[in-house]
Parts: C-alpha cells; structure tokens; sequence
C-alpha cells in the first residue's frame, strides 16, 4: 500500500525530483522460542545483539546471517570486522523481559522530496522516536533532511544509520495508528484473518479518524460475526488449557476449531459494546 501511494504521488507530481535508494531494515517478529531454531534465520538477514552473549562468544553489535543449518542447529554470522561465529541459537536461554536478540530483513526503499516516513527505531539524543512520523524535506549527493513531528530538522548523513531505520508512513496497521489521529482515512478488515478481525483492533480502527472513514471489508455479515466472537485480548497459558478442556467435554471433533463463545473469555474493559452490536459497514 505504501509503495502505491507513493507511485501516485510522483504521478501527481506531490514528490519532489530528490531521491534516495536505500537498504533498510525491517524487523522479522518472531517469538523467542522460534528465535531458538536455526530455521528461523536466512542469508541476508541481520541480527542485532543488544548485549554480550558469553556463551556464544558474541560482544554486542550487529551480524550478518551468512548460512544456516537447519540439521545442526547452526547459524554462521559475520561481525562488521568479517570475523565469523557459529551460532547456536537453540541454547540461549530466557535472559528477563528484554530480549537480547532481534532480527531484522534487509530490503530496499527509495524516498523521494515529500515523502512522509516513520521511524523504526529511536534515537533519544535526537528525538527521533520509534513508531514518529517524520516528512523528507529534501534529498541530495550528501545528506537527507528530514522535520519531525514536533517541527525539527535534522540532516542526516548518507551513512547515518537512522536511515537504516525508517520506512513509509502511508499505510499502517492498527496497532502503529494506536495514540494517531487523522480527519479522514481508509481502512481494511478481512472477516479471514481471524486473529486480526477482532473488538480491540475494529475498536482502534474507527477511532482514529475525526471526521470519516471508509472501511473496505471482503464480507459485512461474517466481519460483524468475526468481531462480535472475537475480543482480542491475549489468553494466558491456563485459559487455553480451559478452553482445549471444554471443547474435547463438550464432544468438538478433533482438530477443529474451537468457537470462542462456548468458554469464558475476558472482555476489554474500554470496551464500548454499543460500537460493535451492531455496526454497520458501507461496502
């Protein structure tokens, strides 16, 4: 979606002549437990390592992923130096809240004069803040300028590595709108995507905008089905157990989906039930 608006911008002439071919990176989420298993990672990914893994013989930094073996369990990174390691992601062990690991794809975005970008990561020293949006005031040979929300300049170099850490602030999913507010906007929902289509997600959706918004949905009847069911909040480990054990005594085959009415769910206390029960959706 970003990239189509973008076309549409230069087509409009709203972009201005300067622009940038840039590699950035793009988080791959992951739990940490699929983190432990070396399919997880591939050549060309960069992995960032927030602090020092003794075990591993890692210091902190950031690795290029250069092979894996998926039979051994092991993952060959190389340093910023060229010094190589043999990473063995399944004996990292749980190291508190902040994970020590995250891991990125490189992939290419060219920015244009006009552009409007978000940040990916922060830089407290400059106030370029992760999830902000910022609009490129101008590109040359030497550096990007960019303005913040808050109305700052700031030039960056073309080796800077906040643009690294960027990406187009056209389109974005509920939870980056979270805290966002716009006059008018469109919206997506697919009543398929069952974890997605759901009361804090619709909630956050149709109150981001002052004034309109247009809500493309593939099916009304099963979107409004999808989100009455659907509360979206996360259920704990015991709460599964509760609802795997009503669904085998209450004789479900096997396998199949468990209907979330038949067992307790929590409901998000914000919750406003008159905004979903029931809605209407202009198709």
């Amino acid at each position: 979606m970003n990239d189509a608006v973008q076309i549409g911008l230069k087509a409009n002439g709203e972009l201005g002549p300067g622009s940038l071919r840039l590699n950035v990176l793009s988080r791959v989420n992951l739990t940490r437990e699929e983190m432990r298993y070396a399919r997880s990672y591939a050549a060309g990914m960069v992995l960032e390592v927030d602090r020092r893994q003794r075990g591993q013989g890692l210091q902190k930094g950031r690795y290029d992923v250069i092979e894996t073996d998926p039979a051994r369990e092991r993952v060959m990174l190389q340093n910023e130096r060229g010094k190589r390691f043999e990473f063995r992601p399944g004996q990292m062990r749980p190291q508190g809240e902040q994970d020590p690991l995250r891991l990125f794809e490189v992939r290419p975005l060219e920015i244009h004069d006009g552009d409007r970008i978000r940040w990916t990561a922060t830089d407290h020293k400059r106030g370029l803040l992760n999830a902000d949006q910022a609009r490129i005031v101008a590109v040359d040979g030497k550096s990007v300028t960019v303005r913040t929300s808050l109305g700052v300049e700031h030039q960056l170099g073309l080796k800077d590595p906040m643009l690294e850490r960027l990406d187009l602030a056209y389109a974005l999913n509920a939870h980056m709108a979270q805290g966002l507010t716009s006059d008018r906007g469109i919206a997506v929902m697919d009543s398929r995507e069952r974890k997605l289509a759901n009361q804090q997600t619709f909630l956050v959706t149709i109150t981001r905008l002052r004034d309109g918004l247009t809500l493309f949905v593939d099916n009304a009847d099963r979107l409004e089905a999808a989100v009455e069911h659907n509360p979206g909040m996360k259920r704990s480990a015991l709460e599964t157990v509760d609802l795997l054990r009503h669904a085998a005594a209450t004789g479900q085959a096997r396998g199949r989906a468990t209907d979330p009415t038949q067992a307790p769910t929590r409901e998000p206390p914000e919750l406003d039930r008159s905004l979903t029960k029931p809605f209407e959706i202009g198709i």
